[in-house]
């Protein structure tokens, strides 16, 4: 796996299992060029995210793990911050005070439902009205210039829920935006193993990224030692055939490409 990267990985201060330094260890071991932790940040008490007394905890560790580990793997610190329309200043506000080589956006809230861990609300919209209120929140935080990557581009699909009717129109308008406003798509391989089974963004999505020269990372969204770098060679195979040789790299929310 020389040359390879991790960059979406949750540790014990979010809903994570082991902490960093066992995570960072694993990825020693399995040969990993760099990791980046990026546990959960929300706006919203939620158990799964840093509590907020807990962030100066996550700073330090990061940092000082980072030191320790220099000459045998490079550490980079991100966190996955959820996007909510019309809190980009306090989101701003939490992200300006810490030292980040990159920020993820996620989507995991439509109004104060969290469709990725609760099932009550689905069937209340049709899943086509699911997808465009989805979609109008991707495109919005795109917009909002607070991060320099797009998580899990199609996570509503997660339970199996796909749309009635054709939506590829909404999708590759997503796209333009994401192109237009420059961000980094991430191919994360932890869909696999929930319940869709499939890439996140799924093959066809990945191809268009390709198609509009949106540049990608890969991570696996890793909770365990586990699954740090989970169906590496599945993605980078379905990445190669598409035609990418490069993947997007990050040091002070800087980017970089690095040859796969």
């Amino acid at each position: 796996m020389l040359g390879l990267v991790d960059y979406h990985m949750h540790s014990i201060l979010s809903d994570g299992k082991q902490t960093y330094e066992e995570m960072i260890k694993k990825a020693i071991e399995i040969g990993l060029e760099e990791v980046g932790f990026s546990d959960h940040v929300c706006l919203k008490t939620v158990e799964w995210a840093v509590s907020p007394i807990d962030i100066p905890v996550m700073t330090e560790q990061i940092l000082e793990l980072r030191e320790k580990f220099q000459d045998q793997i490079t550490v980079r610190y991100g966190i996955e911050m959820d996007y909510f329309p019309g809190k980009e200043k306090e989101i701003q506000e939490i992200i300006s005070q810490l030292p980040l080589d990159y920020v993820i956006g996620s989507v995991h809230f439509i109004g104060d439902w969290n469709f990725d861990t609760d099932k009550s609300l689905y069937g209340k919209w049709s899943n086509d009205e699911l997808y465009h209120m989805y979609y109008e929140l991707i495109q919005q935080a795109v917009k909002s210039g607070l991060f320099d990557t797009i998580g899990h581009l199609d996570i509503i699909k997660k339970f199996r829920v796909y749309p009635e009717n054709d939506q590829s129109q909404l999708i590759e308008d997503t796209l333009k935006v994401i192109k237009q406003n420059g961000l980094v798509v991430e191919l994360n391989t932890g869909g696999l193993d929930r319940p869709c089974a499939e890439l996140t963004p799924s093959p066809e999505i990945v191809e268009q990224c390709y198609f509009h020269h949106i540049p990608m990372t890969i991570s696996s969204d890793a909770h365990s030692t586990a699954q740090l770098a989970r169906h590496y060679e599945t993605a980078l195979n379905l990445m190669k055939k598409i035609g990418f040789e490069e993947i997007v790299t990050f040091e002070n929310r800087t980017r970089k490409m690095t040859h796969i």
